[in-house]
């Protein structure tokens, strides 16, 4: 009995400890950014957009957003905003054909914010929301969702390990840095962590071990320590994806506007390929990761089903965008399976434009 009592003691010590260098250690703690001609270190989005950064044909404002073809001095209150990814961004896209440069055309006189980056989740797009959206108002903001959730929640191969659980631990320690996003800390320490330090702390080293000698099973140890299993679906990280969303939505209110969540259109999810173009896509992603299609499609209805209670109770709107190409034997996914065409980024803007008067 003694015994079992100075164990319990002792991982108290322990976790008591790790949380502490937690708070310790957000005081200072930015994150690498891999430093580009156009980008700068935040620290709390790692990297932004320099003000009026020009590089390959991609143009940004005084802000660090990108333009939509043509340049903007200021941008008034109760305008658009967009949040996503690199689908929202428009990789490999024109200025001017971007989807908020079409739906920008569409709305005629509303200015619509390009407030993507590449690589960001919906929990990320959360940060950009808080530190570089809400200051300008827009009366609507739309987050483009759903790709990032799924393909950055799960390690597909143990040469395609993504690390889910650093990267919101990371997220967690940023977020400390302001005493208005100590909510997206908690949930972060709630739901990715459950709450214990000391497991993450034991799983992270035996993924470092792998990382360092490549022995397998230390990812089967760092998962029975709250590390993504290879090639599972992840359940925190929709549960993590849905607590954000709603959580966005509250601020976007609390700011005067209201949040439009697009569930973007992704190859293979939820229904599979429906076209030549489309199984294109998919076999391109499943490239880099191979359970794609058995894996997103159940993480896919995990994530609506958690983020079901937010539009329930009216807090945001949903707009599903995932079969919005099925329609078309056209190109719209580029060679990389991920982001979308000309055509596809046209579609994507001609399916939002009726959610764009929020009541």
């Amino acid at each position: 009995m003694l015994l079992l009592i100075g164990l319990g003691l002792a991982l108290a010590v322990v976790e008591g400890g790790l949380r502490l260098y937690a708070e310790r250690r957000a005081a200072t703690f930015v994150g690498a950014a891999v430093p580009t001609e156009d980008t700068q270190p935040d620290p709390l989005l790692v990297a932004w957009f320099k003000p009026n950064a020009q590089s390959d044909g991609m143009s940004h404002d005084a802000y660090g957003f990108r333009l939509n073809g043509t340049p903007r001095a200021t941008i008034p209150p109760g305008q658009v905003a967009m949040l996503g990814g690199s689908t929202a961004y428009g990789w490999d896209s024109h200025d001017d054909e971007t989807i908020e440069a079409d739906l920008e055309q569409r709305l005629g006189g509303t200015t619509v914010i390009n407030a993507g980056y590449p690589g960001l989740t919906t929990l990320d797009s959360l940060l950009v929301y808080h530190s570089k959206v809400a200051p300008l108002q827009p009366s609507v903001v739309v987050v483009l969702a759903g790709l990032n959730d799924l393909y950055y929640g799960t390690d597909w191969a143990p040469d395609q390990r993504l690390d889910w659980a650093n990267h919101v631990y990371e997220l967690g320690l940023r977020a400390r840095h302001d005493p208005d996003l100590r909510p997206v800390a908690d949930a972060v320490d709630s739901i990715a962590l459950r709450n214990c330090f000391t497991c993450y702390a034991i799983g992270t080293g035996f993924s470092q071990l792998y990382e360092r000698a490549h022995f397998m099973p230390a990812l089967g140890l760092a998962a029975l320590f709250g590390f993504q299993p290879v090639g599972q679906p992840n359940p925190r990280a929709m549960q993590l994806t849905a607590w954000s969303i709603g959580d966005l939505a509250r601020r976007v209110h609390a700011n005067g506007g209201c949040l439009v969540v697009a569930w973007q259109p992704i190859a293979g999810v939820p229904d599979g390929a429906r076209t030549a173009d489309e199984q294109k896509a998919v076999d391109q992603v499943e490239v880099r990761a191979p359970p794609w299609g058995a894996v997103a499609p159940r993480m896919f209805a995990e994530l609506r089903a958690d983020t079901a209670p937010v539009f329930a109770q009216g807090l945001a709107r949903e707009v599903d965008l995932t079969g919005i190409f099925d329609g078309t034997e056209q190109t719209v996914f580029i060679d990389d399976g991920v982001h979308y065409s000309t055509l596809g980024n046209q579609l994507i803007a001609d399916a939002l434009v009726p959610a764009m008067h929020c009541p």
